[in-house]
């Protein structure tokens, strides 16, 4: 870590409270959602499933659009650099311990390091992320889907100012990167960040001199547009009033990274003009020796990425050190002529090479081509055979062995003497080797996990649901799951509303959003429609009512809703044709959010470009409820007056032109 002389001196000398923050909600490790890029065709879409190791899995997708990107980064960027295509993606996991752990591939520009500490400013405090794409791109829309993905996956929008900071922090850091590097750039913003931040400092004197302290100290050469810059970005960052403990372990890890980078770069930049890119790529991922490697979870979805699915050649960084040795270990492969992607030009592509200096974690995997070794050398170097693929030991240009040298690891770290090595003659890497015994090889017994039941779909029932030949009232505002059981809850699943036509998403629905997902007990009268003896549903309030001549399917992903033990959850329903939704020309509906005696509630009528011509509410007890107007010339809407509390009923009946009766809606509603 660095040292901080400057910032025990602002902390006495301003005297700030920090503003209340609330509590950071805890989540289900697991509850995963992922982005795929508008413009992807569908092999590339399969390669990144299968890269993000879910291939095959339900899982909730968003689909991110070029206008996505605009709509997130067009005030910071010029639309001609967003470009007119998207295929960056992103997969996103929520977790309750961790910090912010991110790992790239093939995103050239913007790095692991400057995507975790810029979300740590959009407020996130816990997650995995892993952002890909299936050829090299800048990467600075990255952040615009892993967003999405983490709104959808917690369910909560994240403050929109913070969102907006974020993304001028990651613009910032990728404009300063173009005077002075990315691990420069990563390095001056995250530990100014820090400072501000720990400091309460909310003076701009103070900022100005936390940034001189910094360059100075770092030996960075800031210009005057690039100090304006971050002088910008950290007064914004110290009007949120951010807390530093939810930051804390992100921006350390982050300064980690950059600190055993930026000692390392001096003896890498030496080595670079005679050293194979695969060398130079490899010597910037050892560890800080002073720091014992952290230990990514075992379900990490950092752990789960294919290296392989690809293609031979992709450029991939991490901020997890242990992610980076796992890589290192991987052997380089021959770059067929075709690696499957029909690749087209897009103004998101990136013909800057990778540098191999940006974030010190950066590994590129394959042989047989040239790339650019750095924008600051400025040399071309070919990639050769490295010595790991011969099996022995790989060295850097100009430096000597000699007798009293200790071996080096694959992490570049000395190797105690004491502990014992084996080489591994295929990788040409020493592996330690603790002896048995040594409490380092015991592997602890695993607690046995509870088996878990499906809830299976016949133990459920979708309402409304299209049974043919019979059509259901356009309107459906509402939507109801029936369980034969009543020790049902919320899992970390969604309920999805689709268009049967394009299979395109309608509407999300989380089903811990308690102010659109209700749980309550069936009635005795429902049960006896259902034929069940126990039961309960849950009642989904949709944001928008299905319209006219609609046809939507309802999907669920898995563990959507658990039993109150959990024991047992509901698995995924994907099927288009289990749970369908046909509607009719005509259609009716209330707002029921809240159906009180006493309130005022409004509705729709809807016949546009049907042969109705008038539509009349009838048959109303206006002891129960009452219309502002019951009749209608064409589609329009009304207001209802509630006004004492039971089941009441109505009709709306459509009309043609010579008043034949077309279609009749009876209509239930219950007053609490």
């Amino acid at each position: 870590m660095k040292k901080r002389k400057l910032l025990a001196v602002i902390m006495s000398a301003v005297m700030c409270v920090a503003a209340a923050v609330p509590a950071v909600p805890a989540f289900a490790d697991g509850q995963k959602v992922v982005t795929l890029g508008a413009d992807l065709s569908e092999d590339q879409k399969q390669a990144i499933l299968r890269y993000f190791g879910i291939e095959g899995q339900s899982i909730q997708t968003l689909t991110i659009t070029n206008q996505d990107e605009r709509n997130h980064l067009g005030a910071y960027v010029p639309l001609e650099q967003i470009g007119t295509h998207t295929y960056s993606c992103a997969l996103v996991n929520p977790t309750n311990t961790g910090g912010i752990q991110v790992k790239t591939a093939n995103l050239t520009w913007v790095t692991s390091n400057m995507i975790a500490t810029t979300l740590s400013t959009s407020g996130v405090v816990n997650c995995e992320v892993l952002a890909a794409a299936p050829f090299e791109v800048s990467g600075t829309g990255a952040l615009t889907g892993i967003l999405m993905a983490y709104e959808s996956a917690v369910g909560t929008e994240l403050d929109e100012t913070k969102k907006e900071v974020a993304t001028q922090e990651l613009i910032t850091t990728t404009t300063i990167a173009n005077s002075i590097g990315q691990a420069e750039a990563t390095d001056i913003v995250n530990e100014t960040k820090m400072q501000v931040v720990q400091g309460n400092v909310v003076s701009e004197n103070d900022i100005d001199v936390i940034i001189n302290e910094i360059a100075e100290e770092e030996n960075i050469d800031l210009s005057d547009e690039d100090r304006d810059l971050l002088k910008k970005l950290m007064e914004e960052i110290a009007a949120q009033n951010y807390d530093y403990e939810d930051m804390k372990e992100t921006l350390e890890r982050v300064e980690q990274n950059m600190d055993t980078l930026m000692n390392q770069q001096p003896a890498q930049q030496t080595a670079a003009a005679d050293t194979p890119m695969t060398e130079v790529a490899a010597a910037n991922i050892s560890t800080d020796q002073t720091e014992t490697p952290e230990t990514l979870p075992e379900d990490s979805i950092l752990n789960s990425a294919d290296p392989n699915a690809l293609g031979s050649s992709v450029v991939t960084d991490s901020t997890a050190q242990q992610d980076q040795t796992e890589t290192e270990a991987l052997q380089p492969e021959t770059i067929p002529a075709d690696d499957g992607f029909e690749i087209s030009s897009s103004d998101e592509y990136s013909q800057t090479p990778a540098d191999p200096n940006q974030d010190g974690n950066i590994v590129i995997e394959g042989q047989e081509q040239s790339e650019t070794a750095g924008q600051d050398s400025g040399a071309t170097q070919e990639q050769s055979e490295t010595a790991a693929d011969a099996g022995q030991p790989e060295t850097v240009a100009g430096a000597e062995n000699t007798p009293e040298q200790p071996e080096s690891g694959a992490d570049g770290q000395n190797v105690p003497e004491q502990v014992e090595t084996t080489g591994d003659e295929e990788s040409g890497i020493d592996t330690m080797m603790p002896e048995l015994g040594d409490p380092m090889f015991e592997v602890p017994d695993e607690p046995t996990a509870p088996v878990l039941t499906t809830i299976t779909p016949e133990e459920m029932e979708l309402a409304p649901l299209y049974k043919e030949p019979e059509l259901l009232p356009a309107g459906i505002n509402e939507l109801t799951i029936s369980f034969q059981r009543d020790d049902i809850i919320a899992g970390t699943g969604a309920i999805n509303l689709m268009n049967g036509f394009d299979n395109s998403m309608i509407e999300t629905i989380q089903a811990n959003d308690a102010e659109k997902v209700v749980i309550s007990p069936l009635d005795a009268e429902a049960l006896t429609d259902l034929g069940w003896s126990t039961g309960c549903k849950a009642t989904i309030t949709l944001k928008d009512p299905i319209g006219q001549m609609a046809f939507c399917y309802v999907t669920m992903t898995e563990n959507a809703f658990t039993s109150t033990d959990g024991s047992a959850m509901t698995p995924a329903i994907e099927d288009t044709q289990a749970w369908t939704i046909q509607t009719s020309e005509y259609g009716f509906c209330i707002d029921k959010k809240d159906l009180t005696a006493g309130n005022t509630v409004s509705g729709q009528i809807m016949m546009d470009n049907t042969s109705a011509t008038a539509a009349y509410i009838e048959e109303a007890d206006p002891a129960m409820i009452s219309f502002d107007q019951g009749e209608f010339t064409a589609s329009g809407s009304f207001t209802a007056t509630l006004v004492t509390a039971g089941k009441t009923s109505f009709k709306v009946s459509f009309y043609d032109e010579a008043g034949t009766l077309l279609n009749t809606i009876d209509y239930e509603l219950e007053i609490k």
